[in-house]
């Protein structure tokens, strides 16, 4: 047998047993690893590439087992191309974002796009867990589910708010009937347990339950992997759990359960910081132990979704998925296989995503028509929505005549972007905004626009311009628009580059912290009014929805 590609005189990580091991060949044929070990004498032809690793660690692949591909407004093209220099091989993403606004279509198409990319990009199914049944009717029949989930690139279902299968009627039973078929075919459940605990969290796992991101704190963590779940510590664009967590490394327990995940990184993190080679280089720097770290991001992510007979090891049979480090403790790639093929070295990537393909009708989903803005009470007590953090909210009952009562308090209108015409206005605090409108169409889980405002007018400009540009984010004063970002695919994703997408995000930000918003990432904030992965209080088109109970609260009490 005659190699394509010969590595020699490496230190090569075995991800099974943890071994850093010196003085390595690895044979690569056909784009799987033929042999590994000390042997120095194999066949060649000349086409066979013979690399040095002059004593250089070679590593398996990275994975990424939790993520968002388009959950930052960017494209997965520009996805795949800054992630080709971070040594990640194999990606593992949602698909809420396209499933909440154009159902199974969405998916399909999404899911075709994934196909011959120079990374190997998996998915889980959106199970499309709505605040209520409104917000799930776009959702596939069960049938369409089924046949998603035969698709090999399927791996199972993806994040199932835990607060959602326990409802009563068609909402939380739907989500059983999808749990039990997922598990007979032998594919996995992944988990959103945030705020989960005792009987709750026990109740939940036994449904099936197999993995969760969503632990904050090192007594979070130990719970769920004393109770069987893989969990990936999540270090990304949504949130950062390295430091909360950091006291679990200092437990003697077996880590075999414990990754690391994005949850999704935002344009400005990727281009400065970089993807989930950021979050490793955090767990290195907090003293984990290489062999621990890299366990993480390989074998462990590998054996929770059974692609372990494939990638997560450098070993005879398994794709050939590999990259070249310095040393264990010097992360910074060198050399990025997947495949058989060199993706990335020496500083240059060697390959471009395939462009992804969709119907014109997915760049026309905003389409509102006849609107109007309700009243909104001068005074009496009214219920609004208050941000407790720059993502939790809460009820809160406060009198209009009461000045500190009222101070910081905004409108938000919450219309219907599909045509029904549905829409409900409420009241924000907390925001800080003092003046214009912000809206948005890349809210999570709902296909609804969400404006916050302090004037009508403002909000009339939002709204119009979101029409015209198909959707994304806009900020206005009055009749001018200061900053937007266009998204027309869905009305969620820009199709332009990475570098002009952090720019307007970044503009959108800091106009809007110039006019009184003080959180850190209030697009994100916004983006989140609608979700029922979040609590208290959250709002849809037809009104408040308390989370606890899910019931549809109004303005006035």
């Amino acid at each position: 047998m005659c190699p394509d590609t010969v590595f020699i005189n490496g230190t090569l990580f075995n991800s099974l047993t943890r071994e850093f091991i010196k003085g390595q060949s690895l044979w690569v044929k056909d784009g799987s690893i033929a042999f590994v070990g000390r042997a120095s004498d194999f066949s060649t032809s000349e086409k066979t590439v013979t690399i040095d690793a002059d004593g250089m660690v070679l590593l398996p692949g990275l994975i990424d087992g939790h993520t968002h591909t388009l959950s930052h407004r960017y494209s997965v093209e520009e996805f795949i191309k800054h992630v080709l220099p971070t040594g990640v091989t194999t990606v593992i993403t949602e698909t809420i974002e396209l499933a909440t606004i154009a159902g199974k279509e969405g998916i399909e198409y999404f899911a075709k796009g994934l196909e011959g990319q120079p990374i190997r990009l998996y998915y889980t199914v959106a199970p499309l867990c709505g605040l209520t049944p409104a917000e799930e009717i776009i959702a596939p029949t069960h049938e369409e589910f089924l046949s998603i989930l035969k698709d090999p690139r399927c791996l199972g279902i993806g994040e199932i708010y835990w607060g959602n299968l326990f409802l009563e009627g068609r909402q939380g039973e739907r989500l059983k009937e999808l749990i039990s078929t997922t598990l007979q075919m032998g594919k996995v459940v992944e988990g959103h347990t945030a705020g989960a605990k005792g009987r709750k969290l026990q109740a939940y796992t036994s449904f099936g339950i197999s993995s969760c991101h969503e632990p904050i704190t090192e007594e979070e963590v130990l719970e769920r992997l004393r109770l069987g779940y893989w969990i990936m510590i999540r270090e990304g664009g949504i949130r950062k759990e390295l430091e909360g967590v950091k006291g679990i490394f200092k437990k003697k327990i077996d880590f075999r359960r414990l990754a690391l995940a994005t949850d999704g990184v935002d344009p400005e993190g990727l281009l400065t910081e970089g993807y989930l080679d950021a979050s490793l280089r955090s767990l290195l720097k907090m003293g984990v132990p290489p062999k621990l770290a890299y366990q993480m991001v390989t074998i462990n992510v590998a054996e929770h979704f059974h692609l372990d007979p494939l990638i997560g090891s450098l070993s005879p049979g398994k794709l050939a998925d590999l990259l070249i480090i310095p040393g264990p403790d010097d992360f910074s790639p060198q050399l990025v296989m997947c495949d058989g093929k060199i993706i990335y070295k020496d500083g240059k990537s060697l390959a471009e995503p395939r462009k992804f393909f969709f119907p014109e009708a997915m760049f026309n989903t905003v389409r509102i028509k006849d609107y109007r803005f309700p009243p909104v009470p001068k005074k009496g007590k009214v219920r609004v929505m208050e941000l407790v953090t720059r993502l939790v909210t809460q009820e809160r009952i406060i009198d209009l005549e009461d000045p500190e009562e009222s101070n910081d308090v905004v409108m938000v209108f919450v219309v219907n972007r599909l045509g029904s015409g549905k829409a409900f206005m409420g009241l924000l605090k907390g925001f800080g905004l003092q003046r214009g409108a912000y809206g948005t169409t890349t809210s999570w889980d709902m296909p609804d626009m969400i404006v916050v405002g302090c004037d009508t007018q403002s909000m009339e400009t939002v709204i119009r311009r979101l029409k015209e540009i198909r959707g994304g984010c806009a900020y206005a004063i009055g009749k001018e628009i200061v900053a937007e970002l266009p998204a027309p695919l869905c009305g969620v994703i820009s199709l332009e580059p990475m570098e002009r997408v952090r720019d307007e995000v970044r503009k959108l930000e800091e106009s809007l912290r110039e006019n009184g918003v003080r959180w850190e990432k209030p697009i994100l904030t916004v983006d989140t009014f609608g979700t029922p992965a979040i609590p208290n209080l959250r709002i849809t088109n037809h009104g408040y929805v308390r989370l606890r109970d899910r019931k549809i609260l109004s303005l006035e009490i």
